[in-house]
């Protein structure tokens, strides 16, 4: 008899980097669906942090 592998538990952190790195794909594919490409002078001029516009570029 063969007995399952225990899954290993991921921690909070791993979590938090999974949860945000789908959020900024999502961002991503959201503005390339509206706009057709990712414009990100306007993002700066919208008020957007340099840190969440590099993400969004490496997303």
């Amino acid at each position: 008899m063969k007995v399952a592998a225990a899954k290993k538990q991921k921690s909070e952190a791993e979590l938090l980097d999974h949860a945000t790195n789908n959020l900024l794909r999502a961002v991503k594919q959201r503005i390339l669906k509206r706009e057709g490409q990712v414009d990100y002078d306007k993002l700066r001029k919208e008020g957007y942090s340099d840190r969440f516009i590099a993400k969004v570029e490496q997303a």
